[in-house]
């Protein structure tokens, strides 16, 4: 009884290890789409062509299993606004822009929605979504008649800030494998930041004293003083109670690194 048991069992598992062909394989490939950022010069446009900006990606996909699998991407991207694309009232007299790169090292946990497998067919598609967290690195800029001058260094709201920060990735997309080794997907991430100076523009604007030269000049450029003294020093400039926001639609292209299909390595022998 105890032989047949035994029996039993490893042929279950056998049979395991063949429906689990492709899950564990790593996935290898390139991604390309847009980013644009929402933040205190664009607080809600998701799809605006003013704010589209190519990016493109290497990724690196771990498959754990049919429903689960961890990503790691390098990215890169550009990210910026203008005030006087705005209908805001308060936008179009603040009169502030800006740009700056985005290089951001991604890293999700995926959940696929139907089981997937590369290699087995009925199981090469699924949606997915996914949640991580990532680091970035941006460094903002201005546009003043053609001159360019980075943000940071300059102070502009009196405080400083690093350009290292970290964000935390969440989206969907669907995976297809189009053959055994080629992967197509395509997905839209958001990614919630913990800074709010991707734009270089959080609260308020400082006192005139704590400013001087350029760092003065760049930190209100409005087109009108409004203040109840007679200028803008001491009055909001951006709104600190809410974090910046990028986001990323993209399309990849991966190639499967693993054993070819019907070989004895894919059934674990």
């Amino acid at each position: 009884m105890k032989t047949i048991v035994l029996i039993l069992i490893s042929l279950y598992s056998v049979q395991l290890l063949a429906q689990k062909s492709g899950q564990r394989d790593w996935e290898l490939g390139v991604t390309a789409g847009m980013c644009w950022y929402n933040g205190d010069l664009n607080p809600n446009k998701l799809f605006g062509r003013e704010y589209y900006h190519e990016t493109f990606g290497l990724s690196l996909r771990k498959n754990f299993n049919q429903r689960f699998a961890f990503r790691t991407q390098l990215n890169y991207g550009t990210l910026s606004a203008a005030d006087e694309a705005s209908t805001s009232e308060f936008q179009v007299n603040r009169n502030l822009n800006f740009s700056t790169p985005l290089y951001e090292w991604a890293n999700t946990i995926e959940f696929n929605f139907l089981p997937y497998d590369a290699l087995l067919n009925g199981k090469r598609f699924s949606p997915y979504s996914f949640i991580g967290l990532n680091m970035f690195w941006f460094n903002p800029s201005t546009n003043v008649e053609g001159n360019i001058y980075e943000l940071q260094p300059l102070a502009t709201e009196g405080k400083s800030y690093s350009r290292l920060s970290v964000s935390m990735p969440f989206g969907f997309g669907f995976k297809w494998a189009v053959t055994d080794r080629f992967i197509f997907n395509a997905d839209w991430g958001m990614r919630r930041t913990f800074t709010d100076y991707l734009d270089d523009t959080s609260g308020s604007y400082p006192n005139q004293s704590e400013l001087e030269g350029l760092s003065e000049n760049l930190s209100d450029r409005s087109l009108a003083q409004s203040g109840p003294n007679g200028t803008n020093w001491g009055t909001q400039r951006g709104n600190s109670q809410t974090k910046d926001w990028y986001s990323l639609v993209t399309v990849g292209l991966a190639i499967r690194i693993g054993p070819k299909k019907g070989s004895c390595k894919q059934i674990g022998i």
